[in-house]
């Protein structure tokens, strides 16, 4: 399998696990407060893969502290900033509302991809983007244009606004991850900085709210977000931009409404519907046409690589 092919394999997979993710998350929203969700995730997270990493972790170890600007930044908007800002406009938010918000990631990737690597916007990516956007409009109308033009945003949308920029940031700045360390070793590194981050708020929160509801529900949510969500699509959205780049894989990005509606539909028992096929249709044609015929991903040239 070439990078390319392997790099949009994984971008694939981890969309498919993140929106099961949504699927979860509506579920548990007001059963544990967002902070303690995501530490919680993130710290079986670590769990998960710190067995393989550890070992990875001592021996990188000197690369790790010459990466320490880069590694607090992924920890930042990666891991203490993304999940917590979804979780709480989870609890204040449509999922409309949300689902709408969630394509504009892709959107941010790509112009800041241009303003800071100087990667080109060409006509192939952004006709594939326009008709990704008409795919992704096409499934939240649900075959009723007027359900977009009735939309009212909320508090709620802009934490959620907030979340999908910090997705973009990271898939970004994941772009610079040392050559010289491994993808294990390096997701273990931020993993634990991020948890460490989110110490003060967590007992913040554990002072002034009430305690989580540890129901089955609630544990098999977080058991999904540890171990699918935040270790195995992680793990594979960081070899997703070491093979495509930030960009195409953003567009990979652009199906997780569609697979949030097939993954409604087996768990939940939603009907799919003829919109949902359209839609499905426009988004994965969309992807292929932004992601294909063009030169593939090339990093950035010595001295031209911005940031952490």
């Amino acid at each position: 399998m070439s990078p390319s092919l392997h790099g949009f394999v994984a971008a694939l997979a981890a969309t498919v696990i993140w929106a099961g993710n949504f699927v979860v998350a509506r579920g548990i929203a007001h059963a544990i407060p967002p902070i303690q969700l995501n530490f919680w995730r993130w710290l079986l997270a670590l769990a998960c893969i710190l067995p393989w990493a550890l070992p990875r972790l001592r021996a990188e170890w000197p690369v790790m502290r010459r990466a320490w600007r880069h590694l607090l930044v992924m920890a930042f908007f990666g891991v203490a900033l993304l999940n917590t800002l979804i979780y709480k406009a989870g609890q204040t938010t449509q999922s409309l509302n949300m689902a709408l918000l969630v394509p504009t990631a892709p959107v941010i990737i790509m112009v800041l991809s241009r303003v800071l690597y100087g990667e080109p916007i060409t006509w192939r990516r952004l006709t594939g983007m326009v008709v990704v956007l008409l795919g992704v409009l096409t499934l939240l109308a649900q075959g009723h244009w007027g359900r977009i033009a009735a939309v009212r945003f909320n508090a709620g949308d802009l934490w959620a606004l907030a979340g999908a920029a910090c997705f973009a940031l990271y898939s970004l700045f994941a772009r610079g991850r040392p050559r010289e360390l491994s993808i294990a070793g390096y997701n273990a590194a931020y993993f634990s900085l991020g948890l460490v981050m989110l110490l003060p708020g967590l007992v913040v929160e554990m002072a002034v709210l009430p305690a989580p509801d540890w129901s089955p529900a609630v544990l098999l949510g977080v058991a999904y977000a540890g171990i699918g969500c935040s270790s195995a699509a992680y793990l594979l959205w960081t070899r997703a931009i070491a093979g495509i780049g930030p960009v195409a894989a953003g567009m990979v990005y652009y199906s997780l409404p569609l697979f949030a509606a097939v993954e409604s539909a087996w768990l939940l028992g939603e009907p799919i519907a003829a919109y949902h096929m359209v839609g499905g249709v426009l988004v994965v044609s969309g992807i292929v046409l932004a992601t294909a015929g063009g030169r593939g991903f090339r990093p950035p040239r010595p001295g031209k690589r911005p940031g952490p």
